[in-house]
């Protein structure tokens, strides 16, 4: 049960952030709209296994641009795993 709500609330922040991040970069509004939509594509990406493809072509086409996201995610998997 705990598992199903965790995945229905990370579905519901990723397409808030989504959604807001279009809403945002729409001219004449400021923010960063781009950005947050690329947060909320990186927040389902456990959830995605399309996602997770495209993460992969795009990362072996552009490796620098991915490199942040790559460490991050590393980083990330061993503080899980060492508590």
């Amino acid at each position: 049960m705990l598992r199903l709500l965790k995945r229905v609330v990370r579905w519901a922040v990723a397409l808030v952030l989504i959604i807001l991040g279009l809403v945002l970069s729409l001219p004449g509004i400021p923010g960063p709209g781009l950005l947050l939509a690329l947060v909320g594509v990186f927040v389902l990406m456990p959830e995605s296994r399309w996602l997770r493809k495209k993460y992969v072509v795009l990362d072996q086409r552009f490796p620098r641009l991915f490199r942040p996201v790559k460490v991050f995610r590393l980083r990330r998997r061993r503080t899980h795993r060492t508590q």
